[in-house]
């Protein structure tokens, strides 16, 4: 096996050093050091963790992302999520300690244990590693499938726990190469690596909020993180409410499998939306955001906002809360995937 090469990469104006795995990204790297750099989708779609190389050389996973634009490039700008050291580097970025994780992320193999079908569509996925399982409610993994080039961001839909448990609710896509192993036929004792954890969209534990939780396909994930997460409070009084929009009455989740979460009762604490909805659904329909402009109380700023989902839903979602009901920006946790 080839030996791996390590590379020094330093920030400019700090005295910040870090060696660097040539086969890790920058962030990556950065962060098993416990520093912190802006940073959300992890896959050069936002552009948050967007640096310009001083010295050095690097390579990216991409060529063209939608996180860097073409005047980036020409000022050496690069994006830390994608890109990899291949010599000692010199880096302009500013390091926030708002991105220290209180887990740095590690790389382990995990071998598949079971799975449940939710929805003809989304599965959750159990492996279990032989590492405790470190993260906080809500944050997600890299994911690393034996056949498909690259890894995905699934987030993880259980808690952590000492028997290295892992749970993931993924969504079929069609003609998608994740999904042709996941969703195939040869899925026994698959193995997978997960780099883990990422996000700052987390439980906000020291928050006494109330919680609202937002979600929308896959994005049922780390809200039914977070709602464990809640339930393992010690002395939690509040009931988190959960808004899950669906297209069709066939994508929304039953209610027993939201009961099996400790404390959270489906009659009163489970909304699901429909947006196109049939005469078998008595439920609430619409879009998720047009559903909030007419249900959320005069109190709704007293709130904790949780959202993931398809980018157009948290988008909308965003602009609702934060334009309309005019709460604080730093009351709404969400990752920006593309």
């Amino acid at each position: 096996m080839k030996e791996q090469s390590l590379y020094q990469v330093s920030i400019a104006g700090t005295e910040l050093v870090f060696d660097i795995n040539e086969n890790d990204t920058l962030l990556g790297g950065i962060l098993r050091a416990r520093v912190g750099i802006p940073y959300e989708c992890n896959a050069g779609g936002c552009g948050s963790c967007k640096y310009t190389l001083i010295e050095g050389e690097v390579v990216d996973d991409l060529h063209e992302s939608p996180g860097l634009r073409a005047s980036d490039r020409r000022k050496n700008k690069h994006l830390a999520c994608i890109s990899h050291p291949r010599s000692d580097c010199t880096i302009q970025i500013k390091p926030d300690n708002h991105y220290i994780p209180k887990h740095p992320p590690q790389k382990l193999q995990a071998t598949l244990q079971s799975i449940e079908k939710l929805t003809h569509d989304l599965w959750e996925f159990r492996f279990e590693s032989g590492q405790a399982a470190r993260f906080l409610p809500g944050q997600y993994a890299k994911v690393d499938i034996p056949g498909v080039t690259g890894p995905r961001s699934y987030s993880m839909c259980n808690t952590a726990n000492d028997a290295g448990q892992w749970a993931f609710q993924i969504k079929r896509v069609e003609g998608g190469s994740a999904s042709s192993v996941l969703f195939g036929d040869a899925l026994k004792g698959i193995q997978i690596t997960i780099d883990a954890p990422y996000s700052i969209a987390h439980l906000q534990s020291d928050s006494s909020r109330p919680i609202v939780c937002i979600a929308g396909g896959s994005g049922l994930a780390p809200m039914v993180s977070i709602l464990h997460g809640v339930a393992e409070i010690d002395g939690n009084t509040h009931k988190p409410i959960l808004y899950y929009g669906a297209r069709t009455v066939d994508d929304v989740v039953c209610k027993e499998y939201v009961d099996t979460i400790p404390g959270f009762s489906s009659d009163q604490q489970f909304i699901p939306i429909i947006s196109e909805s049939g005469p078998q659904w008595m439920g609430a329909t619409g879009f998720v955001h047009e559903y909030l402009a007419q249900r959320l109380g005069d109190d709704c700023k007293d709130f904790e906002y949780y959202i993931a989902g398809p980018p157009p839903m948290v988008d909308a979602v965003r602009r609702h809360l934060i334009l309309d009901r005019r709460i604080p920006a730093e009351q709404l946790h969400y990752d920006r995937f593309y």
